[in-house]
Parts: C-alpha cells; structure tokens; sequence
C-alpha cells in the first residue's frame, strides 16, 4: 500500500497526519457537513457522523419539510388499497370517506413524529453559522 509521508512542520504547528494509522482517529476524524441531509429509506440519514452547517432556523425548517413529506408518502404507500368512493349521483359524499379521513389522521401522525426527529437531530448535529 502506497502512503504519502508526513510532511515536516515547524514545532508549535499540529498537523492532522500521524506518523502511523490510529483506530482512535475514528472518533473525531471522517464526518460530512452538510445543509441538508440525504436520507435513506427509513428516513435516518445517509451521510458519515453529519454536522450541519449554515443558518439553524433553516436548516430545521428544510429538515422539518423533508421528514414530513416522507413521512406522509411512506403512509400514502402503505395504503394504496384506499379508494376514492363518491355517492350514488356521482358527486362527493357529504360526509369524508372514513378511508381517507383515516389515511389523513395517519399521515398527520407521522408528519409531527418526523418534525419532532428533524428537531432533534439539528439540536445535536448543528454546527452552524449561530453557534
């Protein structure tokens, strides 16, 4: 395996190379910054240790934004059994579908569940321009 050598510092100057590979570098080494997240299908993020960067009230508002859509197609997928009945004339019924009303209640569940992780992952992984 070919290595770049150390290159020499003046004394005072820390560098971020080590003379030999530390498992210890883990922990404080490889991370993303990022302004918003990409995420995998379960919605948890996609990226290395994340730190995001730039303004934090919008940052959590695109966040909030992304996990609650999200949230509400994963609903939306899951019943993809519910019909759109009407009444015997052809127009809406005058009461909502209980499908439907259903597959809203659901969908406004998930979207406070996703807001409120959106929050917490931007309370710890923000490094921002306010901090």
């Amino acid at each position: 395996m070919a290595t770049t050598p150390k290159k020499d510092t003046d004394a005072g100057q820390s560098s971020v190379l080590e003379e030999k590979p530390n498992p210890k570098a883990a922990d404080h080494g490889d991370h993303d910054r990022i302004v918003m997240a990409s995420r995998r299908p379960d919605g948890s993020m996609d990226q290395i240790n994340p730190e995001f960067i730039g303004d934090k009230d919008t940052t959590l508002d695109a966040a909030k934004k992304q996990l609650a859509v999200q949230a509400a197609s994963a609903v939306d997928v899951a019943a993809r059994g519910v019909s759109d009945r009407q009444d015997e004339e052809g127009g809406g019924a005058a009461e909502p579908d209980p499908d439907v009303k259903a597959l809203k209640d659901a969908q406004d569940t998930a979207v406070e569940t996703a807001e409120a992780r959106a929050e917490r992952e931007i309370r710890e992984h923000h490094r921002g321009l306010d901090d």
